[in-house]
């Protein structure tokens, strides 16, 4: 998204404020405090400077909580306290992960297999970069993953001497298939990105219904399972992309080949993830287990001596501090909107009429919406803190899995299927190579669109039954 000239920017900020004098000053709704008035103006406005990005989003995400205390929504100290939860924590190991990974060989290693095993077709040299994505996408956050395996395609796609400009049928299914994978992959674990963990904490602290490692991956792991090659065939028939040469698969094999062994620090970093993810797993059978702890001390074991898989100034330079930042703001909001009960009202008066429909039609409406919302709403944990108690406070009401609601928001608020706004597509789309237009998204993104309202409202409520969740 190209950057407003500062008069642009400053207008929408006046705008902005003007909706905030007019809504103070107008009467409250009924059934709805001063407070609960507020806080929802606020969110609002939060989101219109998101999409239009008249600062950097965490700025404006901190920005609107400080008028939280400073109009006596919340009193300064609650304000600040609401900021700190376990998936802020969590995530500190998800990020050490992320560096590790992005500073690593395995990627083009990985490259180097998928060309081995693909030959010059491309549609299987796509499906192999979709899967291994995903995979990856299960310990480390989709937007830093995008950033390292996206230069990697596109050493491929230079030694196929691949125009760039949206000449290249191939080229748009690589920068817009990685992105879907990552997203997609990231689904399939709490650890996968941060907007699962945002969820789950939203649902377990208003409904006290928790989800165990294992549970959300039982119910990720089918989604993924059938969604990536939904994307997958949607692209290749959509776009019908050109083979590759010989000698491009040959140079991405001989660049993998020349890297030797695997390095010893690289080998113990792998162990650390691998054994973390096996605690974590463990943790849905033995309660002790606190998988936030477990990350911590997971963390430390990435800077061990004798591991050292990472360098302390590569984590602070690669870890998205920014987005912690956001949704450390988006948890006060999300606080606000409960405390004053604006989310109740919203329920109770705006979505009330869908309690009336049969509780697949309002299933069905609620995965719809949360599709197009983040695909018009950059700010992923921005959609999860707007929606998540709403939406599982109406299917609640009507008899149906707050537990399969809890992972439908949060698979749609990090995930953007058919406009390239959020960051993750945003981060290819935006690259001077131009592999792909916004049509080129909305033309392909409606398939794997559908393909996630169906398993979201059918195959998600059945397997959260299953397991017992409520």
């Amino acid at each position: 998204m190209s950057k407003k000239s500062p008069l642009i920017r400053f207008v929408i900020i006046l705008a902005g404020i003007a909706a905030l004098a007019a809504v103070a000053f107008a009467p409250n709704p009924e059934g709805l405090t001063f407070g609960g008035k507020m806080s929802l103006v606020i969110f609002v406005v939060a989101i219109l400077f998101w999409v239009t990005e008249v600062m950097p989003i965490a700025i404006t995400g901190w920005a609107m909580v400080g008028l939280i205390p400073l109009l006596g929504i919340m009193d300064a100290a609650s304000a600040w306290t609401a900021s700190i939860n376990n998936a802020i924590i969590f995530y500190l190991c998800c990020f050490a992960f992320a560096c590790f990974i992005a500073r690593s060989t395995l990627a083009v290693r990985l490259t180097g297999k998928i060309l081995s095993w693909a030959g010059t077709s491309s549609p299987r040299v796509l499906l192999g970069f979709m899967v291994g994505t995903a995979l990856i996408s299960t310990l480390m956050d989709n937007l830093p993953l995008c950033a390292v395996m996206l230069p990697i395609a596109y050493t491929v796609l230079d030694a196929n001497d691949t125009p760039t400009g949206g000449k290249s049928a191939f080229a748009k299914c690589i920068a817009i298939g990685i992105p879907w994978a990552a997203a997609i992959g990231g689904a399939m674990t709490p650890s996968g990105c941060i907007i699962n963990v945002l969820a789950m904490t939203l649902i377990e602290q208003n409904f006290g219904v928790s989800i165990s490692f294992v549970q959300w991956f039982a119910m990720g792991f089918p989604m993924a399972l059938i969604t990536i090659p939904a994307g997958w065939f949607a692209l290749i028939k959509i776009f019908k992309p050109e083979p590759l040469t010989q000698s491009a698969v040959d140079s991405g094999i001989a660049r993998a080949q020349s890297l030797g062994k695997i390095p010893r620090h690289e080998i113990a970093g792998l162990a650390v993830m691998l054994v973390t993810m096996v605690v974590w797993i463990l943790s849905s059978w033995i309660p002790f287990i606190d998988i936030t702890v477990v990350s911590l001390i997971a963390l430390g074991f990435m800077f061990f001596p004798g591991v050292d898989a990472i360098q302390f100034n590569d984590f602070l330079e690669d870890s998205p501090w920014g987005m912690m930042l956001l949704m450390m703001a988006v948890n006060v909001l999300v606080a606000a909107l409960m405390g004053t009960g604006a989310t109740q009202w919203l329920v109770d008066v705006v979505m009330a009429p869908m309690t009336a429909w049969p509780l697949l039609a309002t299933m069905i409406a609620l995965s719809v919406i949360a599709c197009l919302l983040h695909n018009v709403i950059p700010a992923g944990p921005a959609c999860a803190g707007l929606i998540a108690v709403p939406f599982a406070s109406i299917i609640a009401s009507m008899g149906g899995s707050i537990a399969a609601t809890c992972v439908m928001v949060a698979w749609w608020s990090a995930i953007a299927l058919m406009l390239p706004l959020d960051g993750v597509p945003l981060l290819s789309y935006s690259s001077n190579r131009k592999y792909f237009s916004f049509g080129d998204m909305v033309k392909t993104g409606w398939a794997p669109s559908l393909v996630m309202v169906v398993i979201s409202v059918s195959i998600t409520p059945l397997i959260a039954g299953a397991l017992g969740l409520a």
